[in-house]
């Protein structure tokens, strides 16, 4: 995303391309709690909140970030215990952090605010940023996007979230755009009744716009020499209909029904998906039993260090595009476990980034396409990146100071430790029974029923097809062994993960744990010399200044099973119904871009995440808040194209337009 050019007119910060001040000149501070948190009432709306229920409010026009800072500075002094505030703030020229604290430098009442703002303001990358608990209990997701595209794309989910909005965009004869019509009338179609708008301006044309759409609009009396502003409240249920949805121009087959959000829920497998799902449930107020086969963290999540990695692409694709979105969730999300001590340096993680050694020509390409300071990656020439990894190497990287590597059982431990999680472990061979639509129970290998819930999520990896009901998901399994080295020699002097065709982490308790091999559709986890061979000949290979020291016995090591699908993008989603779901779509087969009215048949109460490959560190944190946010019905933290691309149904849907049914 491109950024915008500030000028300063006596310390107010003005834009170039819009010619407008981003706040008053007389008070910006004053301005902002006078026209937005006054005129939003939002105050009183925190005040009104009770136990679970979450305040949704949406920005457009994000701009210094000013409102925001505001109404985190409110949540501290006036939520009610229990409760949370949901923030989805769009801009399509996002301030660099520079910017960020140069616009606000007069704030001093808000420092702590925009200093945690800061911290965590994302990456400038198109799409939705998500970032929890920027205050605790408040969530922000940050839509570096047009605000036309990004309400086209929250419409489309077809539910109502939003209690209040603020529509704080450059003025509308400078920014037509930000005040179209189609852009009102989603607006409206995302409002819960009696929702709130406030609004610096008072133009007539925005006044009539949003009284067609269900809004009942007031005038203020305007901040400092501004004569007007405006407040507005939605009635859904008034004189004025609600816009009439958009025509369809996809068929919704990754959009269920809306399920009631269950209050008790199952998940079945305590590795990093199952753990992540768990504990973001937990936090949603759902009370949540685990139940594991063996131990904790004992398949797929069992080795001693994992990157959190990730493959960027100068081009566009969902593939990259997920990649690099979970990516920098997963980095802001283990850096607050750190700094909250839930996770222990040197034991649970070491986040002092990663270099993926790379030849010239994809670093040219990278180079161009992510040439922003704020960028997650820098590139970096050969000397640069053996400073920074306190090694010599013998080809210039991708840098990425924010990652690192982490212990994937500590990570789980940490996750399942909630009051609202309970674990049962050893139970052998898991199966889940449907009871009608409400209730779903799980019995044990003896056949005997160990918890009952209102929903179930199955995170088994390459064995969730073992359910009938996942039958059908190409997912296949992947055997991965590792080698744990001493570390010696220069290897001591690893400041750094390095990556290559395999990878090696700094050292945890004097070892370092490398790897890993590649064996398609092997479930057997035996210890192999000859996989060893094959990591230290890729260690070899890649960092040839190492003398690899090894023990008179040989390297240990361990061997775990993963789970990847064809695509090599995730699952996570509600579980289609097979055979009603190819019935209803059935027209698919001879016309893929034929438009069905019909959402997603789905099996009530029963969802899947899996088919997270070596990458689970990096995409299971987002793939849960996905998963959760479908469950709990609250706002996505994905745009649309990027939560078909995960969802189980596609896989459905392409055996219909292959004519593979």
């Amino acid at each position: 995303m491109s950024r915008p050019t500030l000028d300063f007119e006596q310390g107010t910060p003005r834009s170039r391309e819009f010619d407008d001040n981003y706040y008053s000149p007389e008070n910006g501070l004053e301005e902002s709690r006078y026209v937005f948190i006054e005129g939003g009432g939002i105050v009183e709306r925190i005040r009104r909140l009770t136990p679970g229920q979450t305040l949704v409010i949406a920005e457009l026009g994000l701009g210094t970030a000013l409102n925001l800072a505001l109404i985190m500075q409110a949540w501290r002094a006036h939520k009610p215990d229990g409760a949370r505030c949901h923030i989805i703030a769009i801009d399509k020229h996002p301030l660099s952090r520079g910017q960020l604290r140069a616009v606000n430098v007069h704030w001093l009442t808000l420092s702590k605010e925009i200093e945690a703002l800061v911290a965590r303001w994302p990456a400038p990358m198109a799409g939705c940023h998500r970032r929890p608990n920027v205050v605790e209990g408040l969530t922000v997701d940050f839509w570096w996007e047009d605000a036309s595209d990004a309400l086209d794309d929250l419409a489309s989910f077809d539910q109502s979230w939003i209690d209040v909005w603020l529509l704080d965009g450059f003025t509308p004869s400078r920014n037509e755009s930000m005040w179209g019509t189609q852009l009102l009338e989603n607006v409206a179609i995302l409002s819960r009744h009696h929702a709130t708008l406030a609004t610096f301006t008072a133009s007539s044309h925005v006044r009539r716009a949003l009284e067609q759409c269900g809004f009942t609009v007031s005038k203020r009396a305007g901040f400092g020499r501004k004569r007007e502003c405006m407040r507005a409240e939605f009635n859904r249920y008034g004189e004025h209909s609600l816009p009439a949805k958009t025509a369809l121009t996809v068929t919704p087959w990754d959009q269920p029904e809306t399920q009631a959000a269950p209050a008790h829920c199952l998940v079945v497998g305590a590795g990093l998906a199952g753990s992540h799902v768990a504990r973001k449930l937990a936090e949603s107020g759902c009370t949540v039993t685990v139940l594991e086969q063996n131990t904790i963290a004992s398949g797929g999540s069992t080795q001693a260090q994992g990157v959190i990695y990730t493959r960027p692409s100068h081009k566009h694709s969902s593939l990259s595009d997920f990649s690099l979105t979970a990516y920098g969730f997963s980095v802001d999300y283990h850096h607050q476990k750190f700094d909250q001590r839930e996770l222990e340096p040197g034991v649970d993680g070491e986040l002092s980034g990663y270099l993926q050694l790379s030849d010239e020509s994809t670093l040219t390409r990278l180079k161009d396409a992510f040439d922003d300071e704020e960028s997650p990656l820098k590139i970096v020439s050969r000397e640069e990146a053996s400073e920074i990894a306190g090694i010599d190497l013998e080809k210039p990287a991708q840098y990425f100071p924010d990652s690192g590597w982490l212990h994937p059982q500590g990570i789980c431990a940490m996750l399942l430790k909630h009051p609202k999680i309970s674990v049962i472990e050893g139970l052998g061979a898991i199966t889940l029974e449907s009871h009608g639509t409400t209730t779903w129970s799980a019995r044990n290998i003896d056949n005997d029923i160990v918890a009952i819930a209102d929903a179930a999520v199955i995170t088994t990896a390459w064995q969730a097809v073992n359910d009938t009901r996942l039958s059908w998901l190409p997912v296949q399994p992947i055997r991965g062994q590792t080698s744990h080295i001493d570390s010696h020699g220069p290897l001591v002097a690893m400041k750094c993960t390095v990556c290559h065709e395999g990878y090696t982490p700094t050292a945890k308790m004097g070892q370092h744990c490398v790897g890993a091999t590649y064996g398609l559709n092997d479930t057997t986890t035996d210890e192999r010399p000859e996989d060893h061979e094959t990591n230290l000949n890729q260690l070899r290979a890649n960092l040839p200044s190492l003398p690899v020291l090894l023990s008179p016995q040989g390297p240990k090591g361990q061997a775990s099973i993963r789970c990847a699908t064809a695509d090599y993008l995730p699952v996570a989603g509600p579980v289609p119904n097979e055979t009603v779901f190819l019935a209803t779509y059935d027209g698919l087969r001879h016309d893929r871009k034929r438009i069905i009215d019909a959402k997603q048949p789905s099996v009530a109460g029963l969802f899947v995440l899996t088919g997270l490959g070596s990458r689970g560190l990096t995409s299971a944190p987002l793939l849960a808040e996905l998963l959760v946010s479908q469950m709990m019905n609250t706002p996505p933290p994905l745009p649309r194209y990027l939560s078909k691309a995960v969802s189980p149904a596609r896989f459905l849907r392409r055996k219909l337009v292959k004519g593979l049914t």
